[in-house]
């Protein structure tokens, strides 16, 4: 993996997170798939997603990378702070609980890469922007669910 890959993968993160502590307000909803998406197709069209040399264990790797992520991302998205302005305008912000989520997803994703790395399994730049693309998705998903059980302002 290269620096340029490095960074431009520290950046996204670096912009989710920037996002998801100041708060802001909620809103395109229907357009939370977009970046996931991009990241995603551009996680494919880079590849490694399964090694060659590895092909049965890269692959469960990378599942249980998709499946953290899922799962941590739902987490976050369930732990965020969301309420209504007077106005009506929803707001969502982290958290401590979403910090700590977030620190247990780099955990995780460390962990996974150490163990695939020990068994000569490298992490491809693919399998991270998919991951990635995996956590920001469900953390939107799950934000939009509370989102709508929110009470319109009166």
């Amino acid at each position: 993996m290269d620096i340029a890959r490095v960074l431009v993968i520290a950046l996204v993160v670096a912009f989710v997170l920037v996002r998801r502590f100041g708060g802001r307000p909620v809103k395109d909803q229907d357009r939370l798939w977009v970046l996931p998406a991009i990241l995603a197709a551009v996680g494919v069209a880079e590849g490694g997603l399964v090694t060659p040399a590895h092909p049965v264990l890269s692959a469960v790797l990378l599942a249980a990378g998709i499946a953290a992520a899922a799962g941590t991302g739902l987490l976050m998205g369930r732990a965020m702070t969301l309420w209504r302005e007077p106005d009506g305008t929803l707001w969502a912000k982290g958290n401590r609980a979403v910090l700590a989520l977030f620190g247990l997803s780099l955990a995780t994703r460390a962990g996974l890469a150490l163990l695939g790395a020990a068994a000569g399994v490298p992490v491809g730049n693919g399998a991270l922007l998919v991951t990635l693309a995996t956590w920001i998705l469900a953390q939107g998903l799950s934000l939009a669910a509370r989102a709508h059980r929110i009470p319109a302002a009166v």
